[in-house]
């Protein structure tokens, strides 16, 4: 990165009359075949709590292009053949959702559209620095219905079940009946809602996001990524076993915690501890990996006769000129 102002770096990105004007071409065609997917998707982030971060996305897609700007600039203007095969792929997946009225395809097909776009207009330059941009769009997308359901009900039984393992282990009768967690006198139900799918989405995204801006090896990003299940999975169960906990004082001390306040931790203020509790934990991961690796120094290491001539001075051997290698 070079000392360059950011008004600079972005009169240098701003395009031609005649560029931006078919970059405007471009635009007007997106919306006109996006139209109804576009509204699609604004009303499933508003109405879907799972899907809410949807809003987020692509302001963060722009940020990457952004922090990513030395490797456009120059900008060589080679254009590749190489984007129609995914512009071929782009069409055959809008003719498949109209054909077989498959919903989830229109919104699919946006993601081959734009490395195609990239890779048409601007080449391998253009798709190696909007790779990381178009691979998180696609956390925008709702998935199919049958895979989220799939999904969901594959998560209701993980967490219940590490859950009823946490809460006996606290000392506090728990049996799992289905997605039924059955305490003393009160049944803990995992709901669908509860089952972790936003947060799994939600970390998927971060991880993601934090390996695409952090300077690490690629392990070490991989790692990072791959966290992001275990790190929802336990916010998860620990938002449940503080809920059972709760339920347990309100049948020991019905006069200092109420039933109706561990159901409202349940649906909305756990709900809202999710997501700083996921936080702390993949920063204690990030600090963890930080303080036991290292990173190797690219310095040349000194041989015996110069390790035994810089504490010369200590053992009072006599300072010998001493030349290093390149």
């Amino acid at each position: 990165m070079t000392d360059r102002t950011w008004k600079e770096d972005l009169r240098r990105l701003l395009p031609g009359p005649k560029t931006l004007a078919a970059w405007g071409v471009l635009a007007v065609a997106f919306v006109w075949f996006y139209w109804s997917s576009l509204g699609h998707l604004l009303s499933t982030w508003c109405t879907q709590e799972d899907y809410q971060h949807g809003f987020v996305v692509p302001i963060f897609c722009v940020f990457l292009l952004w922090y990513r700007r030395d490797m456009i600039m120059p900008f060589a203007g080679r254009w590749s053949w190489w984007g129609l095969p995914f512009l071929a792929l782009w069409a055959a997946m809008r003719w498949a959702a109209v054909f077989f009225n498959f919903g989830s395809l229109p919104e699919m097909s946006m993601l081959p559209f734009f490395a195609g776009l990239a890779l048409f207009v601007g080449g391998w330059q253009a798709i190696h620095w909007a790779w990381p941009s178009i691979v998180f769009l696609a956390f925008m997308l709702p998935l199919p219905g049958e895979l989220q359901g799939l999904v969901s009900q594959q998560l209701q039984g993980v967490a219940t079940r590490m859950s009823v393992y946490v809460i006996q282990t606290l000392g506090i009768p728990a049996v799992a009946q289905g997605h039924v967690i059955q305490l003393t006198e009160k049944p803990l139900d995992v709901a669908r809602a509860c089952s972790g799918l936003r947060m799994m989405t939600l970390f998927f995204a971060l991880c993601i996001g934090a390996a695409f801006v952090v300077r690490k090896p690629l392990w070490e990003k991989l790692f990072i990524v791959v966290s992001a299940a275990p790190i929802a999975v336990a916010a998860n169960v620990l938002r449940i076993v503080l809920t059972a906990v709760l339920f347990e004082l309100a049948r020991l001390w019905p006069s200092v915690v109420a039933p109706e306040t561990a159901e409202h931790f349940m649906h909305d203020l756990a709900g809202f501890l999710m997501m700083p509790i996921g936080l702390l934990l993949l920063w204690a991961e990030m600090t963890l990996l930080a303080k036991l690796l290292i990173s190797p120094s690219h310095e040349r290491p000194l041989v015996v006769g110069e390790l035994l001539a810089e504490q010369a001075p200590v053992v009072g051997i006599p300072r010998v000129h001493r030349k290093r290698r390149n």
